[in-house]
């Protein structure tokens, strides 16, 4: 049986969220992710969650009814929302059906991320790739997948399966670092979010995905750092405040968990 609208209220204002903001969240009525939209402008409080089986709904104070906030979450989502289908490929087999592909994960700190649940891996038999599987991050089902040949000689190198234009994502933290190739992303995670966006162009399509968080930062590879600030302006030029360029030495897949966090913990990231 759900909460009541007085439990819930009790639960919504233990959130302690700020006046004058609409924020998306994880549902702590449901534990699903993203699914709960908090409005508190205006002198309102009003709570919505989007998951059809969670009964978590309410208001206090102010004109907006439920509807209003629903209506909100449902334009928020739009940007990210995906209309086409992707059939996951009959080749898609289990990772652990090959030795070489598991090897190629471990050597590319891919391991950690699959053991906490961040991140899914598969084989593709035809292609003869490790496939790390894309998903929207609001209805938690499978809209693409990146594989990485395990040939050298084959090519691409990396293969885009479905909608070129979604990132993958890797982690569940408000922070994230854009990085270039899904490794550096699983590497990431075990601090913040990892999002690779899968070269050093960011697709203004990409950008629809990244308005979740609060932080942003650039970490492309060595050779891209002037690509990384060129980035940043542009992100900030959309509309993103809290972008931060972070060069580095070598790529972030290289880097173990307590490096990373030093890295992203030291406060001493260069903003421009």
């Amino acid at each position: 049986m759900g909460l009541n609208y007085k439990q819930q209220l009790e639960v919504v204002q233990g959130l302690s969220i700020p006046s004058d903001t609409t924020l998306r969240m994880d549902c702590p009525f449901c534990n699903n992710i993203n699914t709960l939209l908090v409005d508190t402008t205006e002198n309102n409080l009003s709570w919505y969650c989007f998951h059809t089986s969670c009964t978590a709904k309410g208001k206090k104070n102010g004109e907006k009814d439920i509807r209003y906030v629903e209506k909100v979450f449902k334009s928020n989502m739009k940007d990210t929302q995906i209309h086409e289908e992707f059939k996951v490929p009959d080749s898609f087999q289990s990772i652990y059906s090959n030795e070489k592909a598991m090897r190629w994960l471990s050597n590319n700190n891919c391991w950690e991320s699959w053991s906490w649940g961040r991140a899914d891996f598969k084989y593709d038999v035809k292609q003869s790739r490790v496939v790390f599987i894309v998903k929207n991050r609001y209805l938690n089902k499978i809209v693409g997948a990146v594989g990485r040949a395990l040939n050298k000689n084959d090519f691409p190198k990396w293969f885009m399966y479905g909608n070129k234009d979604i990132p993958f994502k890797c982690g569940e933290c408000d922070d994230a670092v854009i990085v270039e190739d899904c490794p550096s992303a699983c590497a990431v995670s075990n601090v913040l979010t990892g999002i690779a966006i899968m070269g050093t162009k960011l697709k203004e399509e990409q950008k629809a995905h990244l308005k979740p968080y609060k932080n942003l930062y650039v970490c492309l590879d060595r050779d891209a750092t002037v690509k990384a600030y060129d980035m940043a302006k542009d992100l900030r030029s959309s509309g993103f405040e809290n972008v931060i360029v972070k060069p580095i030495e070598d790529d972030l897949k290289y880097f173990n968990t307590e490096e990373i966090k030093e890295m992203f913990n030291g406060r001493e990231n260069e903003k421009r």
